[in-house]
């Protein structure tokens, strides 16, 4: 089973606010967000994974 990665969903409508998720992979991410959102995928501008920042 694969292992879930946190994604943060950029949409091309700045008047959707971006979504983080967690899903297998880029593709599963812009699906879930889409649907999640109720927009096409191609709504969908940017997918990225959510990195952690390390402190000092």
């Amino acid at each position: 089973m694969s292992k879930l990665l946190p994604f943060r969903i950029h949409f091309e409508d700045p008047e959707i606010a971006p979504l983080d998720l967690d899903a297998r992979d880029a593709n599963d991410a812009r699906q879930l967000a889409a649907t999640r959102r109720g927009v096409p995928a191609a709504a969908i501008r940017k997918v990225k994974i959510i990195r952690e920042q390390a402190n000092g």
